[in-house]
This record gives C-alpha cells, sequence and structure tokens, in this order.
C-alpha cells in the first residue's frame, strides 16, 4: 500500500492511537451497563416476597443490557472493518470518531434511562437518538475517508463504499422506526424493532461488494 509522501504527513496521523483509545472505551461501555442489573438484589438480605418481584424487574433490564451490548459489538466491528481498511488518518477524521466516542460512552446512562422509564416515550426516544446518532458519526467518518479515497486504497471498489454507507445508514434509520414505535405503538416494547438491523443487514450482505465482510 503506498504511503503518502513526505510533503503530505503534515496533516496525516498513524491510526494505532485512536484504534487503542476505542478498544479501551468499547472494553468499558461494554461493562458498564451489567453494574446497572438487578440492583434490588444486591441489597443484602431480601425476604423472599421481594426476591420474585426484583428478579421480574431485573428482566427487561438484562435485554436492554443485552441489546445495548450487542449494538455496541455492531458499532465496534464497523470501526474496526474501517479501521482496516483506511492506511492513515488526518485531524478531521480523529475528530470525528472523538465525537463517536462521546455518544458511545453515554450509552450507559441511556441503556439504564430507557430500563428504569421504558413507559415514557421519551426515555425510549433518548435511548434511540444516542444509537443514531453514534451510527450517524460512524457514516459520516466513512463517507469522509472515502471521499476521492482521501484515506483509503484506490483499489477500493466504489460499490463496497456504497454499500458500506448503506449498511452505515440502516441503524439509523430502524433508530427512527424506534423512536416512532415508542409514541405511536408501545414504548416498553419500542426497541424489540432494533432486531431488524439483524434481519434486514442479513439479506442485503453481499461480500463482494460489503466492504465491512472483508
Amino acid at each position: 500500500m503506498k504511503r503518502p509522501g513526505i510533503g503530505k504527513l503534515t496533516n496525516l496521523l498513524e491510526k494505532n492511537r485512536i484504534e487503542a483509545l476505542t478498544d479501551g472505551i468499547y472494553a468499558i461501555v461494554l461493562t458498564l451497563s451489567v453494574l446497572m442489573i438487578g440492583t434490588g438484589l444486591y441489597s443484602g438480605s431480601v425476604e423472599s416476597s421481594a426476591f420474585y418481584p426484583a428478579l421480574n424487574e431485573a428482566i427487561p433490564q438484562l435485554f436492554n443490557y443485552a441489546l445495548s451490548f450487542f449494538l455496541l459489538s455492531i458499532f465496534w466491528i464497523v470501526h474496526h472493518r474501517q479501521m482496516n481498511s483506511i492506511s492513515h488518518v488526518d485531524s478531521i477524521y480523529i475528530w470525528l470518531n472523538m465525537v463517536s466516542l462521546f455518544f458511545i460512552t453515554l450509552v450507559p446512562f441511556t441503556t439504564n434511562l430507557n430500563s428504569d422509564f421504558s413507559e415514557y416515550p421519551l426515555a425510549v426516544a433518548v435511548y434511540a437518538a444516542n444509537i443514531m446518532v453514534i451510527s450517524l458519526t460512524y457514516t459520516i467518518s466513512w463517507c469522509y475517508a472515502t471521499r476521492g479515497h482521501r484515506l483509503v486504497a484506490a483499489d477500493i471498489p466504489d460499490a463496497a463504499i456504497r454499500n458500506g454507507i448503506r449498511r452505515g445508514l440502516l441503524t439509523s434509520v430502524v433508530s427512527l422506526v424506534v423512536i416512532g414505535a415508542a409514541y405511536f405503538i408501545a414504548s416498553e416494547w419500542a426497541t424489540s424493532f432494533y432486531i431488524l438491523i439483524f434481519v434486514i443487514g442479513f439479506f442485503i450482505k453481499n461480500p463482494e461488494m460489503d466492504i465491512y465482510s472483508k
């Protein structure tokens, strides 16, 4: 892979630092939310009459944690695939990633908010908006890096770039569906629509056109 000339190195940076920072933040965020599950079960001695209600309360919390865990896993994979395709980064790409990391660190908070107040559409909307912004920032990062093959190899097919954008926008569109479902169907079950990401993603997958499948 051809490296940029010496004259261009002023604004170009090695990508390993952003990779290390991102991996560290994901490792922390993927763990934090689980600490909020079933807090009523950890309050010391629990009477038998209170155990089952507390356990029942923990079930939707566990679902929301699992949902956030796998959504964050998707985002981590997207970032990993992007970095594999990018030869170097510049300050704009780094700051786009920092914005995404900021919203990633908010996921434990919005997950807990959704778990505790899922009967309120606004709580679900805040969670879905959090997920949507993360998806959009990664899509924007990919668009920036691939425009004119700015930060990627020249031999990456245009079809793969376009398919990567479509897959990146999928989570954003589903997040809008979740917000609509929270207000017009049932806020308690609105986040179940995130399953569409896995279903639709399976059918649109094309290894020859999808840079994220390599």
